[in-house]
């Protein structure tokens, strides 16, 4: 692991910690949504499979399109979860529903935030080394 990352720029570094963030994102929005009305199999599957994707072109040595793929699979995800989800939000801001917002749906927020500002950074960090 060390010898893979010793020539390795920031950016690329930046891009393994999305990629694991995503990969958390996804696998936590999984354990909370998974039972309920709210759950988008899209979402989820969109952003597995761009998870997969930056981890096959890491592998293929092609390190420069993996953080626009990551992003693509987060920001897609994301459309699909505010898409399922939008109702109940909806409901619970006019007042419809008095329950409010539960610790889960916040968490699944800032890990949905946190993975597309990182992914976002990514595609402007240099991912190469130059030569």
């Amino acid at each position: 692991m060390k010898n893979f990352l010793a020539n390795k720029p920031l950016g690329f570094r930046v891009t393994l910690v999305a990629t694991a963030l995503s990969l958390v994102t996804a696998l936590a929005y999984l354990a909370i949504y998974s039972s309920s009305r709210y759950m988008s199999w899209q979402a989820f599957g969109i952003m597995i499979a761009g998870v997969v994707l930056t981890v096959a072109l890491i592998a293929l040595k092609q390190e420069r399109f993996a953080p626009s793929a990551l992003l693509v699979g987060d920001f897609l995800s994301l459309l699909f979860y505010g898409y399922y989800i939008y109702f109940y939000v909806s409901s619970v801001v006019t007042g419809i529903q008095f329950s409010g917002f539960p610790l889960e749906f916040f968490v699944n927020i800032v890990l949905y935030a946190a993975s597309l500002v990182l992914s976002i950074a990514c595609v402007f960090m240099r991912q190469t080394v130059e030569e």
